[in-house]
């Protein structure tokens, strides 16, 4: 018993005996100041780290961009340079980053994974593109390249966790948490090999925006941006709806051109495609006031990175980045460097030259009546001079194969008619019929087509509607490198004369 009565006069002596330390008063706080914040934005790289000429200018190039970066925005490059102790830059992608000229697309993307990380990207939206060379190549690009990947309308399925995209990343500079929303073009599936991407499914923009909005705000931002691989015009007016978003900005791809929009007060940039420009947006942010309404003042514009063609560029390119992009240019020439032709002048990427230089050796290498390809799938210009592999690769750089159709001439016009259809083979006649050697298009016969893979399994262009197909298994570069190289175009005889 005693033992009893002492255990329970402790325990007494515990709970009420002694006064409990009072607790210590919470530290003082000191009230985080005013900062700026700038935001540097790029869309649709699509592998062009080297600058190129068009016009008098020479545009672009990734050491060229982090060179201006670090002169005129204060950017702090990436590895291997050591990190800021204050970045106060924030670069972001919109996405497509690696398909483009043959020294990004012939390494699957490689290169300009390793010129971003030095680049000191943060995060990129998914783009459409990103799946071009495959996952596996996607998903090493990603490593290399550093970034976090965000599509807030992604979905994979479970067992696919490697493809499990965050809807949105917090990142501090300065002191300012600002949360970053991603989103990929919900048409995805149609814009590219959808093939490529079996079991992931892409959720309307708007709603899977609205969600990823909400979830960057519960995590604590005092700014939110968002970064989306859909052409401006198309998102806003779905920012234009949600004005409780509170959005500072909005960074556009995927049309590849320059257009700068607002949706009410918010700005709605796409600054164009290559690297040629970047939207430089300014951010004020007072993390005293009520969340929601600490960015005070928003100043965005679109930057150039150009100068006229032979001269200096206005900022001392990188030279960590000139040096990596000088050692791949070394292995693209001496992988695909061999000299097949000439060409006089440029064949302009919108001209019918150009058509008639891919589809014209398709029908040739291939015994095709007729050849399609999609202009979209035509990427650049073939610059006047010599021409390589390596220019074929850099106008055609997907990784397309060639399919062999069948089609009776009633489904053919209907293809022939779609606005995205470049054709050889076939000419349209005055009166709008169509003709194959001087005869028109027979509804009822059966003709041969040479096209690609994509636009085929795709259902582009009505191609679904063939009688029957083949799979080649040539890359849709092959016959047009074969059948250039015997054309033996020189300075005195161009390719371009052959193509009439």
């Amino acid at each position: 018993m005693r033992v009893r009565y002492g255990a329970a006069l402790l325990i007494l002596l515990a709970l009420g005996g002694c006064k409990p330390a009072a607790p210590a008063p919470p530290a003082p706080t000191t009230p985080r100041p005013v900062a700026e914040v700038t935001i540097l934005f790029t869309n649709d790289e699509h592998g062009w780290l080297l600058a190129h000429d068009e016009k008098h200018s020479t545009l672009g190039g990734a050491a060229e961009v982090l060179g201006q970066w670090v002169r005129d925005e204060g950017h702090c490059p990436g590895p291997p340079s050591p990190p800021c102790a204050d970045p106060r830059t924030l670069a972001l992608s919109g996405g497509d980053n690696y398909t483009g000229p043959a020294i990004s697309s012939y390494f699957t993307g490689a290169p300009m994974a390793e010129a971003m990380a030095r680049m000191g990207y943060a995060a990129s939206a998914f783009g459409n593109h990103e799946f071009d060379f495959g996952r596996a190549a996607f998903l090493e690009n990603r490593r290399k390249s550093g970034m976090v990947y965000l599509a807030a309308n992604l979905r994979a399925p479970a067992g696919m966790t490697e493809m499990a995209l965050p809807a949105s990343a917090i990142v501090e500079r300065r002191g300012i948490k600002i949360g970053v929303v991603g989103l990929a073009t919900d048409t995805t599936l149609r814009a590219a090999m959808a093939s490529r991407f079996e079991g992931i499914t892409f959720e309307a923009e708007e709603p899977a925006l609205d969600r990823g909005v909400h979830e960057a705000w519960a995590a604590g931002a005092d700014a939110v941006v968002a970064i989306v691989h859909e052409c401006p015009d198309l998102l806003v007016p779905i920012v234009a709806r949600h004005p409780e978003w509170k959005l500072a900005f909005v960074g556009a791809g995927h049309c590849h051109k320059k257009m700068v929009e607002r949706a009410g007060t918010v700005p709605v940039i796409a600054p164009g495609w290559r690297l040629d420009r970047y939207a430089r947006v300014r951010l004020q942010v007072d993390p005293s006031r009520p969340v929601g309404e600490r960015v005070v003042a928003v100043d965005p514009v679109v930057v150039e990175v150009a100068h006229p063609e032979g001269a200096s560029p206005t900022a001392p390119p990188d030279a960590i980045l000139t040096s990596m992009a000088a050692a791949w240019k070394e292995k693209v020439d001496a992988a695909l460097g061999e000299e097949i032709g000439w060409a006089g002048a440029p064949l302009e990427k919108e001209s019918a030259e150009i058509g008639r230089w891919i589809t014209g050796a398709w029908r040739a290498e291939l015994g095709a009546e007729v050849a399609l390809v999609n202009r979209q799938g035509i990427r650049q210009s073939l610059p006047q001079g010599a021409i390589t592999k390596a220019s074929v690769w850099s106008v055609l750089p997907f990784d397309n194969k060639i399919v062999m159709l069948k089609m009776k001439g009633a489904a053919l016009t209907h293809t022939l008619e779609a606005d995205d259809a470049v054709s050889g083979g076939v000419e349209r006649a005055g009166n709008g019929v169509w003709r194959i050697g001087g005869k028109p298009l027979d509804p009822e016969r059966v003709y041969s087509v040479a096209t690609i893979d994509y636009l085929y399994y795709g259902g582009h262009m009505g191609l679904s509607h063939a009688l029957s197909a083949e799979d080649q298994g040539v890359d849709w570069r092959e016959p047009i490198i074969a059948w250039t190289r015997k054309q033996r175009s020189s300075k005195d005889t161009p390719l371009e004369q052959r193509l009439h």
